[in-house]
């Protein structure tokens, strides 16, 4: 073996070690799945749309649906609520568009009340909240 060869294989392992001690020295976190959240007929739309706001979060529409004005791949919700009514965007959310694939259906796979949750929360990007649970009937 040459001395350039060495060199290399000792660089290289040096490299190696430290990328090992550092990547060892960052904190490891568990991850938890989140937990189904439980909906009641007893809720207000207002609690309801809270827990729509952290579903548009974690099921990823804010990906492509903006709901500040920016313009995204998909539509702006920012005023959904002034131009649909809550049975037109629960339509929206239960058997998708040719390019926005249903919400009840993976990727987002969310159920009745998910749905509605969410709706609840479209309401009030323009307008207040007002449906609950019960309210929104799936599409058959």
């Amino acid at each position: 073996m040459n001395s350039g060869t060495l060199k290399l294989i000792i660089a290289a392992l040096l490299i190696t070690g430290f990328y090992t001690w550092f990547g060892n020295s960052i904190p490891q976190t568990a991850w938890e799945a989140p937990k189904k959240k439980t909906f009641t007929p007893q809720m207000k739309p207002s609690e309801l749309a809270v827990e729509g706001k952290d579903i548009f979060k974690s099921a990823g529409c804010g990906v492509c649906h903006s709901v500040t004005g920016e313009k995204l791949r998909g539509p702006d919700l920012s005023q959904v609520s002034t131009r649909m009514d809550s049975g037109v965007m629960a339509a929206f959310l239960y058997s998708g568009t040719a390019v926005m694939p249903p919400a009840v259906k993976p990727p987002a796979n969310l159920n009745d009340d998910e749905v509605t949750a969410l709706v609840a929360y479209l309401q009030t990007l323009g307008g207040k909240a007002s449906v609950k649970i019960g309210d929104i009937k799936p599409l058959k």
